[in-house]
């Protein structure tokens, strides 16, 4: 098995020249995930008594060339779109109501499931013409360090999550997250803990009750903008599939992921090289037994190395595992096919290289575009069922994926009380 060095290094190199030539601007926030996925959970104490209207879209096209034995390329164009009131009844309390939908050009019905990755999910038969949820945020903050949400919570890439356990394409089409957050913010510490509940069950129903709660916190030694900012973190994730009142036969699964790591980011902020951020994370997953088709339990290693050079990003890292098992992640950073069904990979790794650039805009919008290769080490490849050994050759190879987003979020004021 070998990797083709000379034009991984020459790519990179094409790259980080180009982007020393392309002309910078200054921008609001550094990173595509910082602009376009993440929301600011913050109360503002100066819209005590403001009652407004709020549009929230996020717009993309993302393409995804997948040829390998891991993953099946496929594409997303398309929006999600919430229309809201905002008001603030207090200056530690604001409150959010409205509507979220998601659209995909081209189709004209969508599963009347929840969007969101659970393995041998079983919705319904029929389909709505549109996928329109009720939305609905209470937000206190009971100090200046302790956040309590109910309803739709701060979800997706607020969390933090590493990628071996959240793949960023879920902020684009998955559901908003809804049940009970936690937050808790200092100087030293950012804490959150939150339960995101995706199937609520009658008396006898068909279907599973089903739930994620999760929990990640951030260790932070010195000021995230010091010279030398240091940290650490743990992440847990939780998915939990059961219920005592339904009318199933299906046993009880709980399936468990975590993460713990350091990391280091220079703060250089210099004209052309604003920061260079390392960090190397262990992570595991454990699945109780009595799912045959499954590992119970593996570890994967990540190690990444990002920096910013004018409005571009990049980001490299390397991944290894065995037995590891992804609830939200990416296919690349797992030990099971997603294209081959049954089928396993003993020892796999992954190596990666991503950049994106971020166009600034005034206050509530932004534009990005990002891109993105996968180099996947399969290594040995066996069925789950049988244990035979397959041959895997024809997944070694070079995955890319391209996408272009947009976020709009412009609030209008309806009336100061």
């Amino acid at each position: 098995m070998r990797f083709d060095v000379r034009k991984f290094i020459c790519n990179t190199c094409f790259l980080s020249v180009a982007v020393l030539f392309f002309p910078g601007r200054q921008l609001v926030c550094a990173q595509l995930t910082d602009c376009l996925y993440r929301s600011d959970y913050r109360i503002d104490t100066l819209r005590r008594g403001r009652l407004s209207l709020e549009v929230d879209n996020l717009s993309f096209f993302k393409n995804n060339e997948f040829n390998s034995t891991v993953q099946k390329g496929y594409t997303l164009p398309g929006f999600w779109l919430q229309l809201k009131t905002s008001y603030y009844p207090s200056a530690d309390l604001k409150l959010e109501a409205g509507v979220h939908s998601i659209w995909f050009w081209g189709t004209t019905k969508y599963p009347s499931f929840a969007y969101k990755g659970i393995s041998k999910w079983n919705g319904q038969d029929y389909a709505h013409n549109v996928h329109v949820l009720p939305y609905f945020r209470a937000h206190v903050a009971l100090s200046k360090q302790v956040d309590i949400i109910i309803g739709d919570i701060y979800g997706g890439s607020n969390h933090r999550l590493i990628e071996p356990l959240y793949n960023p394409e879920l902020n684009l089409t998955s559901d908003p997250e809804a049940g009970l957050q936690l937050l808790y913010h200092t100087k030293w510490l950012d804490f959150d803990m939150w339960i995101d509940w995706l199937t609520y069950i009658y008396n006898l129903d068909t279907n599973q009750e089903a739930f994620v709660a999760g929990t990640a916190a951030r260790f932070k030694a010195n000021g995230e903008k010091s010279p030398l900012h240091v940290y650490f973190q743990l992440q847990g994730l939780a998915q939990h599939k059961g219920g005592e009142i339904d009318a199933t036969n299906e046993t009880v699964q709980t399936m468990m992921n975590g993460a713990a790591g350091a990391g280091l980011k220079w703060n250089i902020n210099r004209n052309v090289l604003k920061y260079i951020n390392a960090e190397i994370d262990g992570a595991g997953y454990i699945f109780p037994k009595g799912r045959a088709s499954a590992p119970e339990k593996g570890v994967g290693y990540y190690a990444k190395l990002a920096f910013q050079l004018r409005d571009f990003n990049i980001r490299t890292s390397y991944w290894s595992c065995k037995d590891f098992i992804s609830m939200f992640g990416s296919a690349f950073y797992g030990s099971v096919s997603a294209k081959e069904e049954n089928m396993l990979y003993e020892k796999p790794e992954m190596i990666y290289l991503g950049a994106d650039y971020i166009y600034p805009m005034k206050t509530g919008f932004a534009f990005g575009i990002k891109a993105e290769a996968y180099y996947y080490l399969p290594g040995k490849m066996y069925s789950s069922e049988t244990g035979l050994s397959a041959p895997s050759a024809f997944g070694r190879n070079t995955n890319f994926s391209i996408g272009v987003c947009m976020r709009l979020n412009p609030s209008f004021l309806l009336k100061q009380y």
